[in-house]
This record gives structure tokens, C-alpha cells and sequence, in this order.
């Protein structure tokens, strides 16, 4: 992808989401200066669903991610699994699971 296309979409999600990590929701920072790219909260474009599984460089399939949710999730998981986990939502919901005698 053409970087002047990838701060366009950058931007346009950065806007979108109201500066949050589509999968933390953590502020996000924007930076052109190479030296802040490692940064963990950088924003990345994130496919939602990867090459591996034919997903396309489309604005529908596009988020934005920090750094360090997009190096974590990899392709292993789907999108929507990783948000839930990351969010910790799997927790909340075997806590919810068990009754109030195991607590």
C-alpha cells in the first residue's frame, strides 16, 4: 500500500474511532517520525480479516490497532475473539458462569 494511501486511512479511522485501538480501546498516538513507529501505542492499520483468509486492503476490512494489540494477535485469531479477549471478556464471562457457592 502507498503511504500517502495509508495515512489517508489512518486518519479516516483515527477520526472513526475516536483515537481508541479497536481491540483495547486505549488512546492511540499518530506519527509520521520513524523513530516512534515501535512505540506501543502507535496506530497500525489492522486487517480484520487477514491475507491469510483472503481479506482485502478495503476500507470495510481496515481498523485501526495499537502496536501492540496488531503484533498480538497475529492470524491465528479472528478479530472478533481477540477483542474479546483482550478486553478481558472471557473472564467476565466464566465469572458469570460459576455460582455464587464457588466464589
Amino acid at each position: 500500500m502507498k503511504t500517502y494511501v495509508r495515512r489517508y486511512y489512518v486518519l479516516m479511522l483515527f477520526q472513526k474511532q475516536g483515537g481508541r485501538c479497536c481491540y483495547c480501546d486505549r488512546f492511540v498516538t499518530i506519527s509520521h517520525l520513524r523513530r516512534d513507529q515501535n512505540k506501543p501505542d502507535v496506530a497500525t492499520l489492522e486487517h480484520l480479516i487477514t491475507g491469510r483468509r483472503h481479506g482485502w486492503t478495503r476500507p470495510d476490512n481496515l481498523a485501526m490497532a495499537c502496536r501492540e494489540c496488531n503484533g498480538m494477535r497475529g492470524s491465528a485469531m479472528d478479530w472478533l475473539t481477540f477483542k474479546s479477549w483482550r478486553r478481558g471478556e472471557f473472564y467476565e464471562f466464566l465469572e458469570c458462569g460459576r455460582s455464587p457457592d464457588d466464589r
